[in-house]
C-alpha cells in the first residue's frame, strides 16, 4: 500500500514540473513579444547585389562568387555551381524570421554563438553581412546573431539549408552547358580512336581521323545531348589516390574547347563495381570523382563514320551551272540552261531533266548503305564527276569507283567512304558507257 508521505511527494513533484513549464512558455513568449521581424531587415542587401558568399561549416570554409552571371565554387577547389541553388540560399538568409531576444546572463557559447562557430557571409561590393548559427533547439527555433550582435531566436530554415544540406548538390550537375552555343572544337578519344572536329567561320568540319564534312542532322543531335548530359553521383572530393578509379590513366576522354580557348575535359576510368558497365568519371583539373550510367555514357563516344557526312557531296544543286563527267570510254560536259540541262559534247542537245535530277539526287542527296573511312581505292575508279559554279570553276569532285559485287562507292577526296548498292550506279547509264 502506497504511504501518504509518498502521495504528498508526487504530488509536489508534479506542481513543480507544471511550474517549471509554465515558467518557461512564458520566459519564451516574453522574449519574442513583439519581436518577429525580419533578421536581416528589407533593403539592408538585395539579392542582385550579392557578389560572393562565404560559409563556414564545421572545419569546412566554402567560397562562392559571381563571375558575369554565373556562380562559382572557388574554395577549396573551383567548380561551377547551379546558379538557382546559390541564388535559393541567399533569398532564405534573407526572408528568415527573427522570433524574438535572447535575455538574461546567458553567454554566447552557451548558445552555440562561439567564435568557432558556423556562420554564413553575404558580401556585395560595398560591404559584408555575417550570420552566425547558433544550436538549434525544440519548436522549430533557433539562435543566431548578425555581425556578433546580440543573440536571437530565429526559424531553423537557413541553419537547415546551410548546415544540414549536402552543399554538393549546389553544383552544376551538367557537363558542358555552354556547348551549344560556344563550342569552337570537339574531341573525343577512346584509347587510341581519336575523333577532332572544329568550327571554321560557323561551319563545323572533321580534323581527325581525315577532313571531312559532317552529318549536321546527327552533329546537331549530339551536341544536344553533349549540352543536356549531367554527372551521376558525388563519389569523391580530392580523393588522395585517383588509381584506385582508373583515373590516372583513363582510357578514355572528351573535351570541348570554347571561344576563349578554354577546354573542359571529361575523363573515363574504370567500372563502378565487378558486373556493372557504369563508370567513374572525373573533370580535368577538377579534383571530383562522379559515376555514371554507361547507357548515358555511351552516347557521348560516336564514332567518326556516324558523323561524317553521308552525300558524296555537300554542294547546293542550286549553285551548279555545268556538270563534267569522265570515263574511261567518254567525256560529258553538261550544261544549265535556266530550266533545262543540254550536253555540250553533242552540239548542245536537251537531253532528260530527270536524268540529270537522278544523277545530281544520288551525289547531293542519297544516303549510303554504309560508311567506311580508308583509303579510297584507286584502282577501281570508274568516274569522276566535276560540279562547276556559274563562275565556271569547280566547286567539288565526286569520285566512283564500283567493287567486284557491283556495289559503288562515292567519295569526293576526304576518304570517306559512301557505299551504295549495285542498282544506284543505274544513274550514270545516260552519260557513260559504264555496265
Amino acid at each position: 500500500m502506497i504511504r501518504t508521505v509518498h502521495v504528498w511527494f508526487l504530488v509536489l513533484l508534479a506542481l513543480l514540473l507544471s511550474g517549471f513549464s509554465m515558467w518557461q512558455r512564458s520566459v519564451e513568449t516574453i522574449d519574442q513579444r513583439d519581436e518577429i521581424s525580419l533578421l536581416l531587415p528589407q533593403g539592408l542587401v538585395e539579392q542582385s547585389d550579392v557578389k560572393k558568399i562565404t560559409l563556414h561549416k564545421g572545419d569546412e570554409e566554402l567560397l562562392f562568387e559571381r563571375r558575369d552571371g554565373v556562380w562559382w565554387q572557388t574554395n577549396p577547389f573551383t567548380c561551377r555551381m547551379d546558379t538557382n541553388s546559390i541564388l535559393h540560399l541567399i533569398d532564405r538568409a534573407l526572408s528568415v524570421l527573427q522570433l524574438g531576444v535572447v535575455e538574461g546572463n546567458v553567454t554566447k557559447e552557451t548558445l552555440g554563438l562561439g567564435e568557432e562557430s558556423n556562420s554564413l557571409t553575404l558580401a556585395t561590393d560595398d560591404e559584408s553581412i555575417k550570420v552566425t548559427f547558433g544550436r538549434m533547439t525544440l519548436g522549430g527555433k533557433a539562435y543566431a546573431a548578425v555581425d556578433g550582435g546580440d543573440p536571437v531566436t530565429v526559424t531553423q530554415s537557413l541553419h537547415r539549408l546551410a548546415l544540414d544540406t549536402d552543399h554538393r548538390y549546389w553544383r552544376d550537375i551538367r557537363l558542358f552547358p555552354e556547348l551549344a552555343v560556344d563550342a569552337e572544337s570537339i574531341e573525343r578519344q577512346i584509347d587510341d580512336d581519336v575523333l577532332s572536329l572544329s568550327r571554321l567561320s560557323g561551319e563545323w568540319m572533321i580534323q581527325e581521323p581525315v577532313s571531312a564534312r559532317v552529318h549536321k542532322d546527327v552533329l546537331t543531335e549530339w551536341i544536344g545531348r553533349l549540352a543536356s548530359v549531367k554527372l551521376g553521383s558525388f563519389v569523391a572530393d580530392e580523393p588522395e589516390d585517383l588509381a584506385l578509379f582508373s583515373l590516372l590513366s583513363p582510357r578514355a576522354s572528351l573535351a570541348i574547347t570554347n571561344s576563349n580557348g578554354d577546354t573542359q575535359t571529361i575523363l573515363i576510368g574504370g567500372r563502378v563495381s565487378a558486373g556493372s558497365q557504369n563508370r567513374y568519371v572525373k573533370l580535368e583539373n577538377t579534383p571530383m570523382v562522379f559515376s555514371m550510367h554507361w547507357d548515358d555514357l555511351s552516347q557521348l563516344f560516336p564514332s567518326a563514320e556516324i558523323i561524317a557526312a553521308p552525300t558524296g557531296s555537300g554542294v547546293s544543286p542550286f549553285d551548279i551551272k555545268r556538270i563534267r563527267i569522265a570515263s574511261k570510254d567518254k567525256d560529258t560536259i553538261l550544261r544549265r540552261e535556266l530550266e533545262t540541262w543540254v550536253d555540250e559534247t553533242r552540239g548542245d542537245k536537251v537531253i532528260e531533266q530527270e536524268d540529270v535530277r537522278a544523277l545530281l539526287l544520288w551525289i547531293l542527296e542519297s544516303h549510303p548503305v554504309s560508311v567506311a573511312i580508308g583509303p579510297y581505292p584507286r584502282k577501281l575508279q570508274v568516274a569522276t564527276i566535276t560540279l562547276e559554279g556559274y563562275d565556271r570553276m569547280p566547286m567539288d569532285t565526286v569520285r566512283v569507283a564500283k567493287q567486284e559485287d557491283g556495289s559503288w562507292i562515292l567519295d569526293n577526296g576526304e576518304n570517306v567512304l559512301r557505299l551504295h548498292p549495285a542498282d544506284a550506279g543505274e544513274v550514270l547509264v545516260p552519260f557513260t558507257q559504264i555496265n
